[in-house]
């Protein structure tokens, strides 16, 4: 054993020999390694294998290296244990595609002469998880190169390498693949000997039941119609009720105007409303053209979206406790009259914006099969589904404001109106309580309460310009009321906000453990451990969810956390895990768009008996709905 390590030693350091060695010394042992290479021929064949005919835009598939070795001869684990050395795959792939660690198999345990190392015989394959772009060309060929390293041994080690490539072409529409193809390329060729086992990339996408259609069947008019319905349904979701309360209220005030003025009102808050969703429609294809792997809500992930939110919010809500106007009306007016007026267009437009910018972390019913239709489609069906769910969204006030005699079947304006929007005001920072709550999830406690000086900054600012412009403060008093309030914010900013941002970025990914939630034990989402779970043969309850999400939080409440569901999650030995989509992470991204979903909530149960056969529930369920498809999956045929 020890000649075959001094050996191997030899061997690797040939390159520092030949640097060093008189010649005579280097001469003999090129010929050694020589004499020894002649003897044996090719101890080690590798080759480069796909799972899947076709891939498809940010839907994670399994490249693997294997490497076929001669008898007596073997290779080594990425632990070799006492002696050898780890085979290595280095990837060239086309631009916007990622590569994961490589997947080990089970390595044999070696014993001789005492020494012990770990690696495999006769055949091994090494599993690398590549996620793809975001965009793909139809149809077009990708090509993936790979330099793989080994040492082999047998009663000498030889070093061993080989430049393999393999090309694929994208599908030409979504779908999820998992049957093998050979591929032309030098030393490549599919997975052609037994089907891999039950994993997450075998699972085809039209075998999907999303309990309420048959999502492949349905044709692009049918989407723009769930588009259209799920952007009304979010007038309905707790995110946005307490600006939209806020504006029907004044429409409300405006009651008593002309007609014209009426719709004007309306039209320019529905348009902000539909300028706010075609900005995140631009926003997403900018950042999916660079190989980003995003969904709906992605802007909640950033605390830096949640910083502005949470001021934005608190500005709101002190100026609707009568704190402070933003703009001066022109005539001293009192009571809800002069509030009214004190919006002006501006105002208008932006409460139609911060109505759109807080419904995203919400997914109503039918909006998230649109949506994750939308995102898997070129740039046009995008933008088209995204404008449907603004114009959706937008109808209610449309309409209203086109029929003002409507507005006699709503409660007639008066001074109650004042007091419900000071109520307002602080369900508004109950708002802000919850983005601050979101944010610790990102950047812990430290970043929370430096933010929370940052607001309270903010908060006395804005006290500033209430306290000291009024009607006759002259043009001198506002500029500087205003620039003092300007400078006490960008101190603020200056003193508080940095640390934020850096514990944002220094922070990394924090090892998931098990965690128990209202009696429910919950594993942390991973690729290989849902793997590991489906090839296990039991029922798995997949919960994919943020802390930024409402609709994720009161369906756990009311549906997941009940004592019929958890008692039905232990009859059935059922495996709960989590996919926690609270912070950036790319592979629940993809997992998501391979579900045809581009946002949380989504639930699906993995049957133990038929695991490539999923089925996925709707973004808002029920307790009923639950325990009859988690009974389907105990039911499911092998």
């Amino acid at each position: 054993m020890k000649k075959i390590q001094l050996l191997a030693l030899a061997l690797l350091l040939v390159p520092l020999l030949n640097a060093t060695l008189p010649a005579t010394a280097e001469n003999s042992a090129a010929e050694d390694i020589a004499e020894a290479q002649k003897s044996i021929k090719d101890p080690v064949k590798a080759a480069l294998v796909s799972e899947s005919k076709e891939i498809q835009a940010g839907v994670p598939f399994t490249l693997a290296v294997q490497l076929n070795m001669q008898p007596g001869w073997h290779t080594y684990y990425k632990d070799p244990g006492e002696s050898g050395l780890a085979t290595s795959i280095d990837w060239t792939l086309p631009k916007g595609f990622s590569a994961s660690q490589i997947e080990w198999e089970k390595p044999t345990k070696f014993v001789e002469a005492g020494v012990t190392t770990y690696g495999y015989q006769n055949k091994t394959t090494l599993r690398t998880k590549i996620t793809p772009s975001s965009q793909l060309t139809d149809g077009g060929s990708y090509e993936f190169k790979a330099k793989v390293k080994w040492l082999s041994c047998k009663e000498i080690c030889l070093p061993g390498k080989a430049e393999l490539s393999l090309s694929l072409k994208a599908a030409s529409k979504a779908q999820a693949t998992a049957t093998p193809q050979k591929s032309a390329g030098n030393g490549s060729h599919s997975m052609d000997k037994e089907p891999p086992p039950p994993s997450i990339s075998a699972v085809e996408s039209h075998n999907i039941s999303t309990g309420t259609t048959s999502e492949q069947s349905t044709n692009f008019f049918t989407y723009i119609a769930f588009a259209f319905i799920g952007g009304f349904l979010l007038n309905l979701m707790p995110c946005v009720l307490p600006v939209i309360s806020i504006k029907i209220l004044s429409f409300l005030e405006q009651s008593r105007d002309e007609p014209k003025k009426i719709f004007k009102s309306g039209l320019i808050f529905s348009s902000g409303i539909i300028t706010s969703f075609m900005f995140l429609a631009g926003l997403v294809l900018a950042l999916k053209s660079v190989g980003q792997s995003i969904g709906w809500g992605f802007q909640f992930q950033h605390p830096a979206f949640l910083i502005a939110m949470s001021t934005v919010v608190l500005v709101l809500s002190l100026s609707l406790m009568g704190l402070f106007y933003v703009s001066a009306p022109t005539q001293a007016q009192s009571g809800v009259d002069r509030v009214a007026n004190r919006e002006g267009a501006l105002g208008t437009f932006g409460k139609g914006v911060l109505a759109t910018l807080l419904s995203t972390p919400c997914t109503a019913p039918f909006l998230g099969t649109a949506i994750g239709f939308g995102f898997s489609q070129p740039a046009w069906v995008l933008l088209t589904i995204f404008l449907v769910v603004s114009l959706g969204m937008a109808s209610p006030y449309i309409l209203l404001t086109a029929q003002p005699k409507w507005m006699r079947y709503l409660p007639k304006p008066g001074a109650w109106m004042e007091q419900f929007k000071e109520a307002m005001g602080f369900l508004l920072l109950a708002t802000v309580v919850w983005l601050l709550s979101v944010l610790g999830q990102q950047v812990g406690l430290v970043g929370v309460l430096n933010t929370l000086a940052f607001l309270l900054a903010v908060s006395f600012a804005t006290w500033i310009t209430g306290r000291f412009i009024n009607l006759s403060s002259s043009s001198t008093r506002k500029y500087t009321t205003w620039a003092v309030a300007l400078a006490i914010c960008a101190g603020a900013y200056q003193i508080f906000l940095p640390a934020v941002f850096q514990a944002a970025n220094s922070s990394t990914t924090e090892t998931a453990t098990l965690e128990e939630e209202n009696g429910i034990i919950w594993m942390p989402y991973r690729t290989e451990l849902l793997d590991k779970m489906l090839r296990s043969g039991k029922t798995i309850f997949l919960d994919f969810t943020a802390d930024w999400c409402l609709t994720c939080k009161v369906n756990e409440k009311t549906v997941i956390a009940t004592k019929p569901v958890i008692a039905k999650f232990k009859s059935l030995g059922v495996v709960t895990m989590k996919a926690d989509w609270t912070k950036q992470n790319p592979e629940i991204s993809a997992l998501l768009q391979q579900f045809g979903r581009s946002g949380v909530p989504l639930y699906v149960i993995f049957p133990g008996n038929d695991p490539e056969h999923p089925i996925v529930l709707p973004e808002v369920i029920t307790q009923s709905l639950v325990l009859e498809k988690l009974d389907l999956a105990g039911k499911s045929k092998s």
